[in-house]
């Protein structure tokens, strides 16, 4: 095993650690009553579903959807013609969170992360980036003192692609110093993405149930793949990929 590359949400960082989502939409609630949009709390968290289905289309069709296009969409399917300004600090709230309210890593990843480098294995992230950016999403690993372990990042705002594309895949054994599928393994939560393309490069694949357990879909057969591992607890990491 020569490398080993990591999903991030619910893989290396908990999407929704101390309720991050919840104070985001108090947040909102907020901004807009400063515009004189006084809304219940249940009809945003709506606008917010409408938004998430919206990603959910276009991250199955390997397309970009941003941010910015999710408040678009959430104000539209509220029927609100917000000012920029609104607009801008609603985006705000997704890619500039405030830092003391960052999430927290998965149990045990930071020790994970530790037994690979002294392993030796060359460690990555494949990320499908979802509303908030790169940028944001390097802060929240500095913030916990875990940056520093990965030797290479493909995220995918910024190679230009989604798992199960190869070419994410592709991009990050390249980085890690051009090691042959055979000689690394992946870890991430979902089948769809982490398992199946992972497995369809060759790699070994270890399924972390640890945060959230996927159970796939019947309608795309994403619950027939299974990792060749799977784990609840990265403590078990390395015993899975046999370095242990």
């Amino acid at each position: 095993m020569k490398a080993v590359t990591f999903d991030f949400w619910n893989t290396l960082i908990q999407a929704d650690d101390a309720g991050f989502r919840d104070r985001r939409l108090t947040a909102w609630l907020g901004l807009l009553a400063g515009e004189g949009f006084e809304l219940d709390r249940d009809v945003l968290r709506g606008a917010q579903r409408h938004a998430g289905r919206q990603f959910d289309k276009s991250w199955r069709a390997n397309e970009a959807y941003r941010a910015d296009d999710s408040i678009r969409d959430m104000l539209g399917h509220l029927g609100v013609d917000g000012s920029p300004a609104l607009r801008a600090e609603m985006v705000a709230w997704i890619t500039d969170p405030d830092p003391a309210h960052d999430p927290q890593p998965t149990p045990n990843i930071a020790a994970a992360l530790d037994g690979l480098r002294s392993a030796g294995v060359r460690i990555g992230i494949i990320c499908d980036v979802g509303l908030a950016p790169s940028t944001t999403l390097r802060r929240f690993l500095t913030g916990h003192d875990l940056i520093g372990y990965f030797d290479h990042w493909s995220f995918s705002d910024e190679v230009g692609t989604f798992k199960p594309d190869p070419v994410i895949f592709e991009h990050a054994l390249a980085g890690l110093g051009g090691v042959d599928p055979t000689d690394a393994a992946h870890v991430g939560d979902l089948r769809r993405t982490d398992i199946a393309g992972a497995q369809g490069m060759g790699m070994f694949a270890v399924r972390y149930s640890g945060i959230y357990d996927d159970p796939g879909s019947a309608d795309d057969g994403t619950d027939q793949v299974e990792g060749d591992a799977v784990i609840g607890d990265h403590a078990d990491l390395l015993a899975a990929l046999g370095l242990a």
